[in-house]
């Protein structure tokens, strides 16, 4: 279907894909994409344009582990880590999403959004605990 094209091209058409809400198509011009990709950001967008996707598809889990793909290759990523939290709470997974949003704290201290987000999961684990 997409063997032949230039990267460049494979992306585009992935990005098209994306906004016309064909996310499997999207994904696999994205996996071509990746698969060809020489650098690392080439790399880093590409998995969170693969998290983006599942994230449409609600494969949540799949989701989290291109998220951490981004983390493999960028550790202070605070949009894979916020996406990952993310994914990681609908997978009621409280302690991994806490563990990623003490992270983004430590990156940005003086965010409300991650304060709050902490907060919630805090209350969050000691509800499971009773």
């Amino acid at each position: 279907m997409a063997s032949g094209l230039p990267t460049t091209n494979k992306i585009e058409r992935a990005h098209q894909m994306y906004r016309e809400g064909k996310y499997e198509e999207a994904l696999d011009f994205y996996t071509e994409a990746l698969s060809m990709a020489k650098t690392k950001p080439q790399r880093v967008a590409l998995h969170s344009n693969r998290a983006a996707c599942y994230l449409k598809l609600q494969d949540f889990k799949k989701a989290s582990e291109e998220c951490t793909s981004v983390l493999e290759l960028d550790h202070k990523h605070t949009g894979a880590l916020m996406l990952r939290a993310q994914t990681l709470v609908t997978l009621k997974e409280y302690h991994s999403a806490l563990f990623d949003v003490n992270r983004l704290i430590e990156l940005n201290p003086s965010s409300e959004v991650y304060k709050n987000l902490q907060a919630r999961l805090k209350s969050q684990l000691i509800h499971e605990i009773d």
